[in-house]
């Protein structure tokens, strides 16, 4: 049987301290303007203990990314029981509602890399992460492509972009909504489009 080491406490501690002064530093300017002499002063931490933990800025930037995604993807990933959920009782699924609690409990995070700077490595992270999330639950609400008003993989790139941007901005206005009213509205719009009755139908019958 295999024994887990086990970190030291004091360990994860300055490193916690690290990725939270990292983290408040970039809501307030660019990571590019950001030292790690900035980090460390933030941190309480000297330079010198920096280096024991990190490389430089970038792999301590890369290593909190790391651990958000792994925590997002963990939570919101769709698993074989969602399978059986009813998505006729006018309730959003589970995995909508978990996708913008994940964003809530980490708002400064997402904030900073989304919003006060667009981070390349975590853009592209988060938007692989929702795009299994989408593709999976589209795959599995209509597997007839004969059922689909475009071609799937277009769908898919449409509502995924389409998923980012809206988190971006539901974080851009301190959360206007709740989570459950943006899990509801967003799965609305993934499902039923925009529109209750389809406007071009509705016109020409007036004609």
């Amino acid at each position: 049987m295999e024994r887990q080491t086990r970190q030291d406490p004091r360990v994860m501690r300055t490193k916690r301290l690290l990725r939270d002064a990292l983290i408040r530093l970039m809501e307030e300017r660019e990571f590019d303007h950001i030292t790690v002499q900035d980090i460390s002063d933030h941190a309480t931490v000297k330079r010198a203990t920096f280096y024991l933990h990190f490389k430089d800025k970038v792999d301590l930037l890369e290593s909190c990314i790391d651990t958000v995604l792994d925590e997002f993807e963990r939570e919101v990933s769709i698993r074989h029981e969602d399978e059986k959920f009813d998505y006729t009782i006018g309730k959003p699924h589970p995995n909508f509602i978990q996708m913008f609690h994940q964003i809530a409990i980490h708002f400064h995070f997402y904030r900073a890399l989304l919003v006060t700077n667009r981070i390349p490595y975590f853009t592209q992270g988060l938007m692989a992460v929702i795009h299994e999330f989408v593709s999976t639950g589209i795959n599995r609400t209509e597997p007839d492509d004969n059922n689909l008003t475009a071609r799937r993989e277009i769908i898919i790139k449409y509502v995924e972009s389409a998923f980012l941007e809206v988190i971006i901005w539901w974080i851009e206005q301190n959360m206007p909504y709740s989570e459950e009213e943006m899990a509801s509205q967003l799965m609305d719009l993934s499902i039923q489009g925009p529109y209750i009755r389809n406007p071009v139908l509705e016109a020409k019958k007036e004609q």
